[in-house]
């Protein structure tokens, strides 16, 4: 059974709680979908500033070593949007046995599955006509 924390960050202001929510929401349920796995801890900041300066992250990298064995996050940017910082609490995370799993894919990975499938549409439409 694998020890799963989830960490969610949106920006402050009355939207961003309701999105804040909606994100922890969406990640619970998909934890809760993935066979061998036992949400075990939420860390969420409502928070654009520095990663240090986040109470829900620095608890999250705090207990990782002894509580977590998988993080699931909603995008990369979420822990931070600094690449720096990011390689630096992905080390963190990673020297303490914790991997890191995005569930969603990025918008570039979208795109590319988009234009795939209009290209396949249209070699279908040629091979059909």
């Amino acid at each position: 059974m694998w020890r799963v924390a989830i960490y969610a960050r949106e920006a402050p202001g009355r939207s961003g709680r309701a999105r804040l929510d909606h994100q922890v929401g969406r990640l619970v349920a998909q934890a809760a979908r993935q066979p061998g796995w036992h949400h075990v801890a939420t860390y969420a900041d409502q928070s654009s500033g520095a990663w240090w300066e986040r109470p829900g992250l620095s608890r999250l990298l705090a207990d990782a070593p002894v509580y977590v064995d998988v993080v699931v996050v909603d995008a990369y940017g979420r822990l931070t949007p600094n690449r720096r910082e990011l390689s630096v609490i992905l080390d963190h995370l990673r020297a303490a046995g914790v991997t890191t799993i995005v569930p969603r894919p990025t918008a570039g990975r979208r795109f590319t599955k988009a234009v795939a499938n209009f290209a396949l549409a249209d070699l279908l439409g040629e091979a059909l006509s």
